[in-house]
Formats: structure tokens, sequence, C-alpha cells
């Protein structure tokens, strides 16, 4: 089987497609190189160019260590580590592209208007006030952080602590479906659980349903057939690729969709670590015992996966999706002037307000089901901030008692590393599930690398021991949580499409610290004189780390 795939992938266009990137590098090099030789006004002209790139950098509004990988690249390689920058350093949009999704950005705007969601959202955000001096505040930065997103409250969520448990629930929603069905993924591969999922989907397309699709074209390279997409739009089924892979240099092949996302009908949401593909749900064994897990919305929360899917659709697929079909109004829109004046309080009006209130009660929500936003991250010009690392800054930032991540990798920047210690350092209990059996070797010695420094502040690190844990899971002091699909790595945070649910409030948070502590039973901690590493994986580390927030 896994020669088949290495075989397939080795004559897929993919490969091709490579080659030809190469090539044109090659002949992009070789003029360079050449005029060089031959002309000194070509001399001339690359060093002005290499002094403004350097300039560029240097006035750049972005990651330090970004910023000086790239500085190293444009001063140790002359003339070619300019033309590297220019090409690669990020995606630029045609101007067909920018005017789609500037359309894609008005449609969704006007939707939340008809709606009522951009008023609901505020009224909710009043509300928040009333439960904590902190949590509004914290609320307030992604919702400014990500243009498309709003803070729920009439929601029901479910914390699904594995991939079995996740594709049972999954089913049994997706067999309500009765107007449309979303499902946007990294990885879809042809097994069990693709056919379980296949089967429902012909069936509701037999009934009229709406079935429209998005997977990642190089998530699911090695994985799926070329015509894949194809034959299910010949069966009903709208399905597209995400990011086609074509011969051509361009940084956009490394912005990819990372997501993972189904919707029903608008009510129903999932998110989380789970492709879909057999070793999710443990029906083919990779790594040993794969370990992930994922939230269901239930309730107003789901419209707001909703516009995440069709953000990337539409951009995919070249086309403006009616919104107000998918998301229609809801009466709340119309619930008169005292809940338009409530809303429109603004949040320092409402925290002096309610202060007493909550000095009095603690920081504890008072909201049964809990705030949450379902909010997207991605790369720029998409997004504009970096979202999911701001997300997962103030979730440490704020952290008092405890802090319990669960991810698969480890490879972080300066920033939440002295994120990660400081909290270690303030007396918060700060944990940390990595795998002990790796997927990717390399990526492996670059997560143990990350150990030492944290452990000596504090934080302790675990390892999965019965294989490899998957799921991305941020939770704090009974009160915070983040889940979804970012990982604690520069592709997640820096280069990758990502979406999550931000969550503030109940009793699903509880579930998801015993959860915690339930794999924490199943892994082995790594203590201090155990974490570092040899003379060889310490190499290896060097040199990656060079590169690292350019993959």
């Amino acid at each position: 089987m896994a020669v088949r795939k290495l075989w397939r992938v080795l004559i897929s266009r993919y490969t091709l497609s490579a080659l030809f990137i190469l090539l044109e590098l090659l002949i992009v090099f070789y003029f360079i190189f050449y005029a060089y030789a031959y002309s000194l006004v070509f001399v001339f002209l690359s060093v002005i160019v290499d002094v403004l790139v350097i300039l560029s950098l240097i006035n750049r509004d972005t990651n330090p260590e970004f910023k000086l990988t790239w500085l190293a690249v444009v001063t140790l390689i002359p003339l070619v580590g300019g033309a590297l920058y220019i090409i690669f350093s990020q995606r630029r949009m045609t101007k067909k592209e920018s005017k789609l999704l500037l359309s894609i950005f008005i449609a969704i705007k006007e939707n939340e208007k008809l709606s009522g969601d951009d008023l609901y959202s505020a009224e909710n955000l009043a509300d928040l006030a009333s439960d904590s001096m902190i949590a509004p505040g914290r609320a307030l930065s992604v919702l400014k952080d990500d243009p498309v997103s709003i803070l729920y409250t009439e929601t029901d969520s479910q914390y699904l602590e594995s991939g079995e448990e996740f594709f049972s629930v999954l089913q049994q929603k997706l067999a309500l479906a009765e107007k449309y069905i979303f499902l946007e993924y990294f990885i879809v591969e042809e097994g069990e659980m693709w056919q379980a999922v296949h089967k429902i989907l012909i069936e509701k397309v037999r009934c009229g349903v709406e079935v429209r699709m998005l997977y990642d074209d190089i998530g699911s390279m090695s994985t799926l057939p070329k015509d894949f997409d194809r034959k299910l739009r010949l069966e009903g089924i709208m399905c597209y690729r995400f990011g086609k892979v074509i011969p051509r240099l361009t940084a956009s092949h490394n912005n990819r969709d990372h997501r993972k996302i189904a919707v029903i009908d608008g009510k129903y949401a999932f998110t989380g670590g789970i492709n879909i593909a057999d070793e999710y749900i443990n029906q083919r064994q990779r790594f040993g015992h794969w370990k992930d897990g994922g939230v269901m919305v239930e309730g107003d929360a789901a419209r707001g996966f909703t516009r995440l899917f069709l953000m990337l659709y539409d951009f995919t697929v070249g086309k403006v999706s009616d919104y107000s079909y998918f998301i229609p109004g809801k009466e709340r829109a119309a619930e008169g002037k005292a809940a338009h004046q409530k809303a429109s309080l603004s949040l320092g009006t409402c925290l002096n307000m309610k202060k007493s209130e909550v000095f009095e009660r603690g920081e504890k929500s008072t909201a049964k089901n809990g705030y949450l936003i379902p909010f997207g991250s991605g790369p720029s010009p998409t997004y504009s901030e970096p979202v999911g690392k701001n997300a997962l800054m103030n979730i440490i930032g704020i952290a008092k008692q405890y802090l319990y991540i669960t991810t698969p990798y480890l490879i972080i920047d300066y920033d939440l590393t002295e994120a990660l210690r400081n909290a270690a350092k303030r007396g918060v209990d700060v944990r940390i599930i990595t795998p002990r059996t790796a997927d990717k070797k390399i990526i492996k010695i670059m997560t143990k690398s990350a150990y030492p420094y944290l452990i000596s502040a504090g934080v302790r690190i675990f390892e999965y021991t019965p294989g490899f844990i998957h799921e991305k899971l941020v939770v704090s002091d009974d009160s915070y949580a983040i889940v979804g699909t970012i990982n604690f790595d520069y592709r997640s945070l820096v280069h990758h499409f990502e979406d999550a649910l931000w969550m503030y409030g109940g009793d699903e948070i509880l579930k998801m610290h015993k959860s915690f502590l339930r794999t924490e039973a199943k892994s082995c901690e790594i203590l201090e004189e155990n974490a570092s590493l040899n003379v060889f994986e310490r190499i290896i580390r060097s040199l990656v780390k060079i590169i690292a927030p350019l993959l």
C-alpha cells in the first residue's frame, strides 16, 4: 500500500509541477548569474534591489524571527536572496483574486447585518461584561483580529474526546441534514471513514440536500486520485480542490487549507483535529494509537462555521454565494430599541456598570452554555493579523491556576515560548502533551528541542506513550478553551488557513480538563535530565531552525 502511494505521487501531476517549478527557479538563477558575469549595470541594479529588500524587511510589521531569517538569506546569498524574497516571502494576489476576496468580505458583512448577527454579537459582548472583568477584552481581541467572527451564546457545545466518538456523532448529524451539508478538510482518504460519509452524502443529494465539499490539493495528494473532485461533482456533490498545484513560481503553494469543518443546515457544526481518513478513528494503525479530539456546536455558533466555510469555498470556486440563503435572519434582528441600546453600550460602560457584581461572584460565567467564537486564521493578505497566535497568546497571558495544552508539534517562536515560560514562572501549572511516536522524524527533533528551555522555567512536558496525539486543545482555569485545527508550529500560525472555537464558560470546558488528565495518565513526563538532544539531533535542529520561519 505504501509503495503504491509513493509510486502514485512520483508519477503524479504534483511531481511534474514540482519539476517545472524547479526548472523555472533554475532559469531565474541562471539569468541572474549570467547577467552578473557580463553586465556591471545589472550588478549595480541587483545591489540596489538587495538594499531595498533589506530596508523593506526592517520596516515590515511582522514576526522578528521571520525578518531575521530573510535578512540572513538576502545578506548571505547576494542577488539570489533578494530574488527569493520577492518570489516567496508572501502571497501576492492577482487583481481578480483581490476583487473576489473583497466581494466575499462585503457579502459576509452584509449578511451579518441582515441576519442580525452583528447586533447579537454586541449584545453578547455586553452580557459577557456582566460575567467577567477580563473575558470581554479577550473576546474583543478575537473579534477584531478575525473580521468575520461573531460572539455567540445560544448554543450547546459537546466536546468529543476521540476520533471514534467524533465520527459517530458526525454521522448522526449528517443523517439529519435537510437543506445543506458543508465539508472542508485538509486530508481526505478513501477508506472506511470516507465510504460511510460518502454513502450518507449520496443519499442526501438524492433527497435534494445541497452538498458542498472542499479539500486541500497538497494535503490529499497522496490519498486521493487526481479526478476525485470531478467524480464527486458528477454525483451531485459540489466538490473542489483548494489551492490547486500549478507549475508556477508562487508563494501561494505554501498556504494550505488546514481547516476541518463540517456544517449541517447551519444548525450543527464540527471542528477539531480529525480529518476524513481511517487512522483518525483507529481503523488503521500508523503510529500506534491515534489520540484526537474535537467539538460539535448545536445552535447559533454553527452560523459562524458556515461563514468560515463559504469564505474559502467561494474563493476557490470564484463565485460569491447567496449568504442569506445559508444564514437567514432571525427574530432577534427586530427585537426593538431596548435590545439595540443594550448592544450599543461601550465595553467600558458595561464593565463599570457590572464590575461590583463580577467582584462579588468572581470570574465564572453565569451563561449556561458559555460564550463561543468560531474564528478563522490564515496568511496575509487574507488576514491582516496573526489571529491564531494572538488568541493563544491571550489565553496563555490570562491563565492563573492552570494551562493545559495538547499539540502534535511544538515549534514555536520567541513570543509564544516566553509567554509559556512566564506563565510557569508566575505559578501557573503549565502542562503540554506531545506525541511519543512521531509522524515526521525531523519535526520530532524540533519539538524535542523546545523541551529544555520550557522545562527550566517550570513547564511540565509529557509524551503520549500509546502512540500519536494529534489533538489541538488549550484549556485554562476551567474558564477558557481553544479547540480546533491550530498547531503550535510556524505552518499553522503563519502559513496555513486554520479554524478554531474560542470558549469562555460552560460545562464542556470541565470535560476538556478531565479529558486532558486522562490523557496525561497515559503519558510519560519528560524530566530535565532526559530532555537534552544528542549531537546528531542538535545538528539537525540547528539547520532546520534557521529556515523554520519560512517553512
